[in-house]
């Protein structure tokens, strides 16, 4: 059980690294928002130190998302020993809606395998600002659908 724990801690971690990222924001900075040193911060992405669930809540509220965030896309996260008998339950990642509160979010059709190390890469993150940068809701909705339409076309 030690090893899934550590698992779902380093997840954790990097959900937390990924947002900080989007947000720009220092490590000092979103330690100042919690209270505590930029070292924990640290400790808490590496997945060195478990993130208790009021720390996780506190979290969320500075970084903006649902607190499902954290364990969206966390591969093996019933037990490996779970068997005939033990409750299981399949979850959808949340999203946030309109009015600001969980929604649950629709199965991914396809797991590419992209995961969140793409999502942390340079390269996403220039893409993502550039996108948002065009003013135009609808230019932005073509620039998207012609993507979609390349990515569906190299498959």
């Amino acid at each position: 059980m030690t090893e899934l724990a550590s698992f779902v801690d380093a997840h954790v971690g990097k959900r937390i690294r990924l947002l900080r990222g989007l947000r720009k924001f220092s490590q000092e900075k979103l330690a100042k928002a919690l209270g505590i040193t930029f070292q924990q911060v640290q400790k808490y992405e590496r997945g060195a130190n478990r993130v208790g669930a009021g720390r996780l809540y506190e979290l969320a509220q500075v970084l903006e998302v649902p607190v499902g965030f954290f364990f969206d896309e966390l591969d093996g996260f019933a037990s490996p020993a779970a068997g005939p008998g033990n409750l299981q339950e399949e979850q959808a990642p949340f999203q946030k809606d309109d009015g600001g509160g969980e929604k649950m979010a629709e199965a991914p059709q396809e797991k590419n395998g992209s995961g969140i190390e793409l999502l942390m890469l340079p390269e996403t993150m220039e893409l993502a600002q550039a996108y948002y940068s065009i003013r135009e809701e609808k230019i932005r909705q073509q620039l998207m659908n012609f993507i979609r339409d390349v990515a569906r076309r190299s498959r």
